[in-house]
């Protein structure tokens, strides 16, 4: 499972102990300790400009000047006539002669979107811009005008991929699947966004929680959290709620919770990752043990790991008059992962926000150069199985791993962060490393 052997892991363990214990003495050298690092990680010469980003934000003014009942306007992700795959980047009220400005994300492969208008009887009126350059859209020249479409598109959805090792740079596998969980959100309301979580892969053996900061939308913003049928991720199926005597790492259940440094509101996902896959009872003889299988990273089952249903529970956000709520895009949302190491409790963020303690004091250190979590623009995404590495890359030496095909490969687009922007597609995986 593990690639590295054990002359560099000492070397490494000795920079680690030399990072946290004598910088005040001028002994820790951050080039030799990269320079080890790279030595041992399975992607060598890291762009060091990267910023992990496999999306761009954009803003976009639509003018519905094309009067066709419109009721909804919406940013999708392909022409939904011709494509299946077509999602909602983002979406808005607006009427006849209205106007919305909308701030939304989108792949950074993708240069063309679609704005549609929707009226009453769900007929579409479509117009194709480029995000990149266009920061105004109207419908005077429109590719069709209210056609029925033969499916409704979904909300956008983002996947969120975690490694629980931080800060252990000598037991990280990258292979990105301690927790892997699908996130989509959607305007249904003035004032109402609803996000769904599904719970797609816990492939750690250790507890860890999960919760998602709403960037610059206060606590004092929310009016209530609930969820749709009063689900939880707390509760197993059967309505059994995590035991708090075998939580370690996160105790607090409530739905609602403030971020301490910047009053950040935040939704509580799960205290126990392993309970909140709904495959454990109050009645398992070992639960009170807590028998930690790694769910959905293997093929087929035994005594550590098993196959589940992925779990989604929607959360259901109202918040207060007049708190704007247009602006939400995906870079203001920071799922993130909480797990202790050493008796010590961190939390593991997107990249943008990796050193934020939110709910939780921690110091991240940067010595490794790939991140601790992914986030992948892709519904279609498969995660890699136990063990096998995302993606190596060593000079001009293409590794193994999940995503290793030359031209659309993890360790070119970590190299480069504008190469390989497609990498993460189902066509680019070797079909027997990924789930």
């Amino acid at each position: 499972m593990k690639q590295l052997r054990w002359i560099p892991l000492l070397i490494v363990g000795v920079v680690i102990v030399m990072n946290y214990s004598c910088k005040d003495y001028d002994l820790y050298d951050e080039e030799k300790a990269q320079e080890i690092n790279d030595s041992v990680m399975p992607i060598d010469s890291v762009d060091k400009y990267h910023d992990w980003m496999l999306y761009n934000t954009a803003t976009v003014t639509v003018k519905a000047n094309d009067y066709v009942g419109a009721q909804w306007v919406k940013v999708l992700t392909a022409d939904p006539r011709v494509s299946m795959e077509a999602e909602v980047a983002t979406q808005a009220p607006i009427s006849d002669g209205g106007t919305a400005n909308l701030s939304f994300c989108y792949p950074k492969r993708i240069d063309s979107l679609y704005v549609a208008l929707i009226d009453n009887e769900g007929l579409y009126t479509v117009t194709r811009f480029k995000p990149g350059s266009q920061q105004e859209v109207d419908f005077s020249a429109p590719l069709y005008r209210k056609q029925l479409i033969g499916y409704i598109p979904q909300p956008q959805v983002f996947v969120f991929c975690y490694e629980e090792e931080m800060p252990y740079i000598i037991d990280a596998d990258n292979d990105y699947n301690d927790i892997v969980f699908y996130l989509s959100y959607e305007r249904t309301g003035d004032r109402e966004l609803r996000f769904h979580v599904q719970l797609a892969a816990v492939g750690t053996d250790k507890q860890v929680a999960a919760a998602i900061r709403l960037k610059d939308f206060k606590y004092t913003d929310i009016e209530s959290i609930t969820t749709v049928g009063n689900t939880s991720f707390n509760k197993n199926p059967q309505g059994e709620e995590v035991p708090n005597q075998i939580l370690t790492v996160h105790k607090n259940k409530e739905l609602l919770l403030e971020s301490m440094n910047d009053r950040d509101a935040v939704i509580n996902l799960f205290c126990d990752g392993h309970w909140a896959t709904g495959v454990l009872r109050s009645s398992d003889e070992d639960y009170g043990r807590m028998v930690r299988k790694r769910y959905n990273v293997t093929i087929g089952s035994s005594e550590s790991a098993q196959t589940m249903v992925p779990r989604e529970v929607t959360y259901v956000v109202t918040f207060k008059e007049g708190v704007s709520i247009e602006n939400l895009t995906f870079d203001l949302i920071d799922p993130f992962i909480i797990k202790m190491f050493l008796g010590g409790i961190y939390e593991v963020h997107p990249f943008a926000y990796r050193k934020d303690n939110v709910l939780k004091e921690f110091k991240y250190d940067e010595l490794i150069r790939i991140p601790w979590s992914l986030t992948i623009p892709y519904k279609k995404f498969r995660h890699p199985l136990e063990g096998v590495n995302i993606g190596f890359k060593k000079k001009d030496i293409m590794g193994f791993g999940a995503y290793g095909l030359r031209g659309h490969s993890f360790g070119e687009w970590s190299m480069d962060q504008n190469l390989s922007l497609d990498w993460y597609l189902n066509e680019y995986a070797t079909e027997n490393q990924v789930y």
